[in-house]
């Protein structure tokens, strides 16, 4: 009798820890993270990690500190995240990832300040400040390195600037407090209400970027240079006045700061946000663009907010801004690249504003939020698994696949996030 009673009791208890477990919702599917390994380094800028080679940098918050504006540029090992170094520390970053150009990693501080690394090492070597003549500038939260070049915007008084920075200018040999000014080489110079804001796309040794006009005052451009010249050899605008009507629900605005609104796959330019559109870079054909209006089924809505969209067996794979809420958005989406039309799209329960990038590994299709890691059929939007025991960062949160390796944010109990790697291998 005693041994059935305690039997019973022991079953109430671990039925207890299901039945309250707020981690587990009925109907879904069970997926187990296997984490690979563990940095035990924390970040409060949950998208700055890059993975070049076999290494990653990233902007982590010291040990011992707290304070959210505290930063070292930090380099690990990207097979077993074991540390190799940890750089001075400095504040005020732009939000976005490090660039690599040469032998030296490169940091960018607020309001128009570079300060380089030595790769193997971690020494500070440069302190740069970027300077247009006659205006007081800042730099935009996209910065892209590529060959000798540091490509960037600049929002000034004045106008609005594209600029590129040769690497070859800096002195790595002067004293770092030795504050080196440097002009850039301007590439675009606009003079209206918009910035340059989007993230450098280079595709075929040219090298695009896009406005941001969030008033709707002034067209969406996009624009390409030759990386060898600086010539333009790409221009397209769409938007502005045809979207500043009441019929449509969506009008696009751009890039947004931080946006990364641009997208080349097989020389078409699909440019993903609050519209949906794509044009044949080698002739400037318009291949369509998709407008939404106040009559399409909210549903049906599959604007973008993604830090890197993906392509995969001729479909494209982004994320948005809604949350889970009664009026049924969705933030995971599947276009039809050919088309632009809408394969599939789906929200998990009581998901976050994903602003993230997915990832697909053995046709399985990777999204880690906060409210869990969700794993999908890439083919059709079904849910294969989810581990609601792990908590990711779909707000600015960067997932980068390497090897089978995920290489993302984990965010703990108490709000703050370390970078780990997931195995997605078979």
């Amino acid at each position: 009798m005693k041994i059935s009673l305690l039997f019973l009791i022991l079953l109430f208890i671990f039925s207890s820890c299901d039945l309250f477990n707020k981690n587990t919702i009925e109907g879904e599917p069970s997926y187990t993270t296997k984490i690979i390994w563990d940095s035990g380094l924390y970040s409060n800028s949950f998208s700055s990690h890059t993975v070049h080679e076999d290494f990653i940098y990233f902007y982590e918050r010291p040990p011992m500190y707290t304070t959210v504006n505290i930063y070292s540029l930090t380099k690990l090992d990207a097979k077993t995240g074991r540390l190799i170094w940890r750089s001075l520390e400095f504040s005020n970053i732009v939000f976005c990832q490090p660039a690599i150009a040469g032998d030296y990693v490169y940091v960018f501080l607020d309001p128009n300040y570079i300060l380089s690394f030595d790769m193997e090492t971690g020494e500070h070597t440069s302190t740069v400040m970027i300077v247009v003549e006659d205006d007081n500038i800042e730099m935009e939260w996209n910065v892209h390195a590529y060959q000798q070049y540091i490509y960037m915007g600049l929002w000034g008084k004045k106008a609005s600037y594209f600029v590129r920075l040769d690497v070859n200018v800096i002195n790595h040999k002067s004293d770092t407090d030795l504050l080196q000014m440097i002009l850039p080489d301007i590439l675009w110079e606009i003079k209206t209400n918009s910035a340059i804001t989007a993230k450098p796309i280079v595709y075929n040794n040219i090298i695009y970027t896009s406005t941001f006009s969030p008033l709707l005052q002034e067209p969406i451009e996009v624009a390409g240079f030759d990386t060898d010249t600086g010539q333009m050899s790409f221009y397209i605008t769409f938007g502005g006045s045809e979207d500043n009507d009441e019929n449509i629900f969506l009008p696009e605005t751009g890039a947004g700061i931080g946006g990364n609104p641009i997208f080349i796959h097989n020389n078409i330019l699909y440019y993903l946000r609050r519209s949906i559109s794509a044009w044949n870079i080698n002739t400037g054909e318009n291949l369509y663009r998709h407008v939404f209006t106040n009559d399409i089924p909210i549903p049906k809505l599959y604007a973008a907010a993604s830090l890197q969209p993906i392509y995969y067996k001729g479909r494209i794979y982004y994320t948005g801004d809604p949350g889970d809420s009664p009026m049924g958005f969705r933030n995971i989406h599947c276009i039809d690249a050919a088309t632009g039309k809408l394969v599939w799209n789906a929200i998990a329960k009581n998901s976050e504003s994903l602003i993230t990038n997915p990832i697909i590994a053995h046709d399985r299709l990777y999204i880690s939020q906060y409210h869990g890691l969700f794993v999908y059929n890439p083919a059709n939007g079904k849910l294969i698994g989810v581990d609601r025991s792990f908590y990711g960062a779909g707000l600015y949160g960067r997932n980068i696949l390497y090897n089978d390796y995920m290489i993302c944010i984990q965010v703990d109990d108490t709000g703050d996030g370390k970078l780990v790697a997931v195995y997605v291998g078979k």
